[in-house]
Formats: structure tokens, C-alpha cells, sequence
């Protein structure tokens, strides 16, 4: 095994999989005890999506938590994740990209997973935003420019969902079995991204006919596409993570590592 760091795209789902014992959350358990301890980790969160692409900061020792969810269980507002900050990272990041630094906390789709992959939140966490005006290729451009970090001990993560349409949800029902048009993009997607397909993951929206109603907004599914970027020629690919939740929910999950 090499130096390189892996690099993940991983559902998150609902905020409530911090305070229940499920399936997938057992998973992210279970996947914690085979990841290497990275110097620091790089996150893409569906939940910073803005105009830029842009690098976070923090002007403390350790990164605010950021409650980006309403009416949930008081019991989620009492949980955190104080990861440390980094500035001279953020500062190494901004620069390759050429992107401005934003003091800004973790939202739920940076914290959510690593409270289960990495609890003791030891780890500096830095979060890069998703520009959402830029054409979908480019974000594939973004995570090749990522790749060199993972040389440097930085594992990278993308955190969204490859199937996401709250309006569609059973809320009522975690297990409820997958509906038809979420298990065909699960599929579509499954199959493109493990045959390193970039131009389906590209050209979805008229390659995969249930795609946008996955996705009446692109946001969860762009994190995959900077994942893709950072693919190295000697990755081994492997899908974690691979259920659903409440209906239409996909947790599907990849890690790529050499």
C-alpha cells in the first residue's frame, strides 16, 4: 500500500443518522476501522453550494459546527464536531485552485460522516465549496487538480447522495424498499463510476431518464464528480455503503485507494 490517501464519495441522508442505529450508519462504522489516520481531511459537501468555489477557514483552533437542519430532535443539537482547523492547508488549497479562503464552519454533510469514520475528531477538516454555476465537467477538472493531495496525506471525501428528492421521501418508514427510478440511477451510476465512465457521469441528465427526478436539483450528485477527478491510474475501487433509506434515498458510497 501507498502513501496515497483514499479518496470517498459517501451518502449522508437524513441529519437523524446521528442519533439512530441503522444499517447504514453500522456501515460507517464498520468502514472507520479500515481507513488509514490522514493528516487531514478534505471535504465536498452538497451543503456548500454556492457561486464560488471557494476553501474554508477558521479564525479559532477548531472548525464551529453548523446546525443546517430545522425541526429535528433537540438531541442532534446537542451533538458536535470540533475538528481542528488548519489555515496553512486551507492556504495550500486556495492556492492550487486559485480560489478565495471563507471563514466558515462544517455543515452536516462534513460532519455527519466523520463523526462515524473518524469519532475523536482529531483530524483537521478543511471544506471546499461547490460552485453550482459552473458546467458539470468542470467540477470533474477540480477533483483532477484535488488528486495531488492525497500524495500529501490528505484523504478527500464527497459527501451528498446519488439519489435525492425530499419531496419523494418516506419519512415514516427507513426500510421501506427502494422505488424503481431510484434503484435505475443507483444502478446507472453504479455502473458508470466502476468502469470509470466520466462522460455518462457527465452527460446524466440526458443519458439516464430518471435522473432528474433524483435530482430536481444537482447539488448531492455534484460531490461524486469531484471524486471521480481524483481517480489515480492504480486505484482499486470498491462500493460501501451500498443500501437505501426511506424509499428513495440511495446511500451508496465509493472508495477509490492504490
Amino acid at each position: 500500500m501507498s502513501e496515497r490517501m483514499p479518496s470517498l464519495f459517501l451518502g449522508h441522508g437524513s441529519p437523524m443518522n446521528l442519533v439512530l442505529e441503522n444499517s447504514f450508519t453500522e456501515s460507517l462504522e464498520a468502514l472507520s476501522h479500515e481507513l488509514p489516520t490522514p493528516k487531514a481531511i478534505l471535504v465536498i459537501s452538497a451543503h456548500w453550494y454556492t457561486n464560488q468555489t471557494a476553501v474554508s477557514i477558521s479564525s479559532g483552533i477548531a472548525y464551529e459546527t453548523l446546525y443546517d437542519f430545522y425541526g429535528f430532535p433537540p438531541a442532534l443539537y446537542e451533538l458536535s464536531y470540533k475538528s481542528p482547523s488548519n489555515n496553512t492547508l486551507s492556504k495550500r488549497i486556495a492556492t492550487l485552485l486559485d480560489a478565495p479562503m471563507v471563514e466558515r464552519g462544517l455543515d452536516h454533510g462534513a460532519w455527519m460522516p466523520l463523526y462515524y469514520l473518524f469519532p475523536k475528531a482529531s483530524i483537521p477538516v478543511i471544506q471546499l465549496s461547490i460552485n453550482k454555476n459552473l458546467p458539470l465537467i468542470t467540477h470533474v477538472k477540480i477533483g483532477e487538480q484535488l488528486q495531488v493531495l492525497r500524495e500529501e496525506g490528505i484523504m478527500i471525501i464527497g459527501s451528498g447522495n446519488l439519489t435525492h428528492n425530499l419531496g419523494m421521501v418516506d419519512f415514516y418508514n427507513i426500510n421501506a424498499p427502494a422505488v424503481e427510478w431510484a434503484k435505475n440511477v443507483d444502478t446507472f451510476i453504479d455502473k458508470a463510476f466502476t468502469s470509470n465512465d466520466t462522460e455518462s457521469l457527465v452527460r446524466i441528465e440526458e443519458r439516464c431518464s430518471d435522473f432528474k427526478t433524483a435530482h430536481p436539483s444537482i447539488d448531492h450528485y455534484l460531490p461524486l464528480l469531484y471524486i471521480a477527478g481524483t481517480r489515480h491510474e492504480k486505484d482499486v475501487l470498491t462500493s460501501v455503503t451500498t443500501l437505501f433509506q426511506n424509499a428513495s434515498l440511495s446511500m451508496r458510497g465509493f472508495m477509490l485507494q492504490s
